[in-house]
């Protein structure tokens, strides 16, 4: 399984071969903010959140380079599907489909074959296993601040733009998740309670 740093620079390296509008940009970034959910595939086959993403030069106008489903349900708008994925941790599988061979053969690594080999190493939903989550994403945010910090004090080149998105994003994250954390972890000490009381 690729680490972090790997799935950041894959994002990354789709940015450069997608069109640059906004709500592209917004949907990498919070790619790039969910890195433990992200999966690359080769089938989208079975997946709960499955996107498909065109990327190079000889993409055919006016076909779309983007195209998500959630629950089976067609998402036609990158913010649309962010809104969709910010309030569940459900797994992101992602299909890349690349023209350029040198790239395409960077990105083979990291395929698994579909959502059934992702599928069988999340663990069952508890109160304490989310608060675990959380905690994991948090530490994950602060890894992908930390690594756009390193690349832009390297100089950044042409990605600096998209890195300094992304590091605008991870802090954002890193706000959103202490919330939920905080928010987390008040009901777990109130479930914690009420059991002890039915003791």
């Amino acid at each position: 399984m690729p680490d972090l740093r790997t799935k950041l620079e894959a994002v990354v390296r789709v940015g450069r071969h997608l069109p640059q509008s906004p709500d592209m940009a917004f949907l990498l970034g919070f790619l790039a903010g969910n890195l433990a959910r992200l999966h690359f595939v080769r089938s989208l086959e079975g997946a709960p959140v499955a996107i498909a993403i065109a990327a190079g030069r000889r993409h055919i106008w006016p076909g779309s380079v983007f195209e998500a489903r959630v629950h089976s349900v067609p998402v036609p708008i990158p913010g649309a599907l962010v809104s969709a994925l910010v309030e569940n941790d459900e797994p992101i599988c992602v299909r890349v489909a690349l023209d350029d061979p040198a790239e395409a053969a960077w990105f083979e690594p990291l395929l698994v074959d579909s959502y059934v080999h992702v599928q069988g190493d999340q663990p069952e939903d508890t109160l304490a296993l989310r608060v675990q989550n959380v905690r994991g994403r948090i530490d994950q945010s602060l890894d992908i601040y930390r690594e756009c910090r390193r690349l832009l004090s390297d100089g950044g080149g042409e990605d600096e733009a998209r890195l300094k998105f992304f590091l605008g994003l991870a802090e954002q994250e890193i706000e959103g998740l202490g919330r939920q954390l905080a928010d987390l972890t008040g009901r777990l000490g109130r479930h914690s309670q009420e059991e002890e009381r039915e003791q």
